[in-house]
């Protein structure tokens, strides 16, 4: 009860030291992290929170964040290429006839080697109201991003399909019984029929292990297929690299980008970005369309619920460019 109580004190301080969730919108850009000592104890006390679910805010979920499982499935049947959102950094993309499964987390029971933190909300699809998947793209191998059990029911179900991964972390894609495994460097391009898939940093980094120690890398993978162009920003922080991006790849059809997660601002400002950096990746990378991912699923930070989305789309109106969806729901993307 002692720790609980100093848990929810702390964060309480955290949140407002350095904050972006006072309604200025700054954003991360102007954050201020803490000294590494009181950094790490604040982190510490944040992650007692994650595991004990202080964070879990299912009523606001209730209203109307996940769309019924009967209207999902209907938006499964759209034609051409699509986008569906299937919660946190999960999303279906379907290009040119190609179908492509980024940072997949299916509900499921309880793993010790890949702990997930507690839900806001539950997605109205699972695995098998899925399309046949032909390719699995992993941003890094946090636990709510590379998740072992949904990797193995898609390994088991799709035999053909392959699976892209952060160089470092290819082992969990054969472990998983993918026969299919890429793991490039950073800067490196794959190329498979009508797809050329090009790896780049993102401002993150994998941190698989209880004591959120850095142990692996993040990436950011652009994807261009059969002529359409999406940048999938699974989790990251903003940095330079995204102007890069944009320079060299841009423009781009579609991004996905993290807009969750970003309190306390003081702890984690260098691995998540703000909704209002969120809206500036997209200007970077030149996106057409912008997609708010890594949040609204799971109960990651203290932030209210509608926050990441209500943010975004403010920030991002000027351009037309940002867009959330509902847990389920899938949009047609423009020609």
């Amino acid at each position: 009860m002692t720790l609980t109580l100093l848990a929810i004190l702390l964060s309480v301080f955290l949140s407002g030291c350095g904050a972006t969730g006072d309604g200025t919108g700054k954003g991360h850009l102007s954050a201020a992290l803490l000294p590494p000592g009181l950094r790490s104890a604040g982190l510490a006390f944040h992650h007692l929170n994650i595991a004990t679910g202080l964070y879990v805010r299912r009523a606001e979920a209730d209203e109307g964040l996940v769309m019924p499982r009967a209207q999902a499935l209907a938006g499964l049947e759209t034609r051409g290429d699509t986008a569906t959102w299937l919660g946190h950094s999960t999303v279906l993309l379907r290009i040119g006839g190609t179908a492509i499964l980024t940072d997949p987390v299916f509900p499921g029971g309880f793993s010790l080697e890949s702990p997930l933190p507690h839900r806001h909300a539950t997605p109205p699809l699972g695995l098998d109201d899925l399309p046949e998947i032909d390719m699995v793209v992993i941003s890094h191998g946090d636990y709510d991003h590379l998740h072992t059990p949904t990797l193995s029911a898609i390994a088991a179900r799709f035999p053909a399909a392959r699976i892209l991964l952060p160089d470092g972390l290819q082992r969990y894609g054969e472990a998983a019984g993918f026969a299919a495994v890429y793991h490039p460097k950073v800067g490196e391009t794959l190329a498979f029929g009508n797809a050329r898939i090009v790896a780049y940093p993102a401002v993150h980094g994998t941190r698989r292990n209880l004591l959120a120690k850095l142990d692996g890398d993040a990436y950011v993978w652009d994807l261009q297929v059969a002529g359409r162009s999406v940048l999938f920003v699974g989790d990251s922080a903003y940095g330079p690299i995204f102007g890069e991006i944009g320079s060299r790849r841009g423009p781009h059809d579609l991004a996905l980008v993290p807009i969750g997660a970003f309190e306390p601002s003081s702890l984690v400002a260098d691995m998540h970005s703000t909704p209002e950096d969120a809206a500036l990746i997209l200007s970077e990378v030149r996106a057409k369309m912008g997609i708010g991912i890594h949040w609204g699923t799971f109960a990651l930070s203290p932030e209210p619920l509608r926050a990441p989305a209500d943010r975004f789309l403010a920030a991002g109106r000027a351009a037309h460019r940002s867009r959330v969806l509902r847990i389920g729901e899938t949009i047609a993307l423009a020609h």
